[in-house]
């Protein structure tokens, strides 16, 4: 791949990145909310007593999720601001490499000194582009878990429901609060399937 088409990848990929990372701040905030929900489950079923033991081991379960969910895209997020500073690093570089090349041309004959300058930059510009290659396949892999914790939590959040059924008294409280965790998984879980999506058009 030329350096021009380089340069206009890494324009793109920056862009990808950025979006990225706003995505990311999405996913944590509900998740954060999905911990809140899920402490405040764990405290309903303890009053609610025996029978909602399996509410509130489903409630643990839950925060747990959350919890690893968010350290999840903390890593994520840590991930995206590398590969942006990375990426404006090449494209600083490929300004230079730019500057230079102009200057060359305008020599009336070749300048070793600066071929070799020239060469040098071109193959640190191909070693940053595989460092952001190797980035984005770290987030890919990461989104991927991402994908699948979503996934058991929506299983767990289902799980959740039918044990509110045995709640008694407590039934429609605990009823109300499978559902909303239901819905918060169910909104996490389009958002990692795009942010899957958009690493891998990069």
């Amino acid at each position: 791949m030329s350096t021009q088409a380089l340069q206009h990848s890494s324009s793109q990929q920056l862009a990808s990145f950025v979006r990225l990372n706003e995505g990311i701040k999405g996913v944590v905030l509900i998740a954060f909310h999905i911990n809140i929900m899920a402490l405040n489950a764990i405290l309903l079923a303890h009053r609610a007593g025996e029978v909602a033991l399996g509410f509130g081991v489903i409630s643990k379960e839950l925060r747990t999720l959350s919890v690893e969910l968010t350290g999840l895209m903390q890593e994520l997020s840590s991930d995206a601001y590398q590969a942006v500073n990375l990426i404006s690093d090449l494209l600083r570089r490929e300004r230079r490499q730019h500057l230079l090349q102009a200057t060359r041309a305008q020599l009336p004959e070749p300048l070793p000194a600066l071929d070799a300058i020239l060469a040098e930059r071109r193959a640190l510009f191909q070693e940053r582009a595989q460092q952001v290659r190797d980035v984005r396949l770290r987030l890919l892999d990461r989104l991927e878990e991402a994908r699948k914790l979503c996934q058991f939590g929506t299983a767990i959040s289902r799980s959740a429901k039918i044990e509110a059924a045995y709640g008694r008294e407590y039934g429609r409280a605990l009823a109300e609060v499978s559902q909303e965790f239901d819905q918060k998984i169910q909104t996490i879980l389009p958002s990692i399937e795009t942010l899957c999506a958009g690493m891998q058009r990069i």
